[in-house]
């Protein structure tokens, strides 16, 4: 079993945007990875990468870097930030969002 579980779900942010939210999960008894843990994972099959991708979890910033990075494929990427209820667009490539701006969201369950 990995350290680290990756669940894709698809959903919409409070203003309709479809994207797919990447809820990650560390499943260590004591909730602690060690890079190594980053060899092997990989991101969900059935990523559509036409549409954006929000990563939200507990998770060390090495292993965000990590994510960000195999999600650039995707339409867009941005990380959920409780403190603002939504996601900061961290890179684009569609002018429907733009770098630095939050998408209001509920988290789905």
């Amino acid at each position: 079993m990995s350290a680290i579980e990756l669940k894709l779900i698809p959903h919409q942010t409070q203003d309709g945007l479809a994207y797919q939210h990447l809820r990650l999960q560390i499943t260590t008894q004591d909730g602690i990875i060690t890079p190594a843990d980053l060899k092997g994972l990989k991101l969900p099959e059935n990523v559509q990468y036409s549409q954006g991708i929000v990563l939200e979890g507990r998770g060390a910033i090495w292993l965000y870097g990590y994510l960000v990075h195999e999600c650039h494929p995707a339409a867009w990427v941005g990380c959920y930030d409780p403190r603002l209820d939504g996601a900061v667009v961290v890179a684009t490539h569609k002018h429907e969002v733009s770098i630095g701006q939050v998408l209001k969201l509920n988290l789905p369950s």
